[in-house]
């Protein structure tokens, strides 16, 4: 058994390029700052405990909990790294995806999210793709990109 559990967004967390470590092209790497938090470590813990509870209620034996304690992001979609928002100051993408300060750059994964339920995101992912899309094409009709 095991769970996946959503982390509260954090302004902290986020994704920058290496301004030191580049691939042999010699373009920078990325690297991803995030870290657990207590709430995170409170949210596994209760999970550890009530899957024990469950599988013991059940009849299961020899129940050994365990934190694998791994680094986020390894098995599911990571969330917030361009985040959407109306302040160029807190957030890198406007509403249409679009980067505040570079207007033919538009975002559509999971990185405009700050947040995500339990459900997979992808069809979100699609929706936020044709909608930027469109604005997009209008603005291009327009002569604004």
């Amino acid at each position: 058994m095991m769970m996946q559990g959503e982390t509260i967004p954090i302004e902290s967390n986020h994704v920058r390029l290496s301004t030191d470590q580049k691939d042999p092209w010699g373009i920078p790497q990325l690297i991803t700052s995030i870290e657990h938090t207590d709430n995170d470590e409170k949210v596994m813990n209760d999970f550890l405990e009530q899957a024990q509870e469950m599988l013991d209620k059940a009849g299961c034996k020899n129940i050994s909990p365990r934190d694998s304690k791994q680094a986020p992001g390894l098995d599911i979609h990571e969330m917030g790294g361009v985040r959407m928002g109306r302040d160029p100051k807190t957030s890198l993408l406007n509403k249409w995806n679009q980067f505040h300060s570079c207007k033919n750059v538009f975002v559509t994964d999971g990185a405009c999210m700050t947040s995500t339920g339990n459900q997979n995101p992808s069809l979100t992912f699609m929706a936020l793709t044709a909608r930027a899309a469109n604005y997009a094409v209008d603005e291009a009709k327009k002569g604004n990109l």
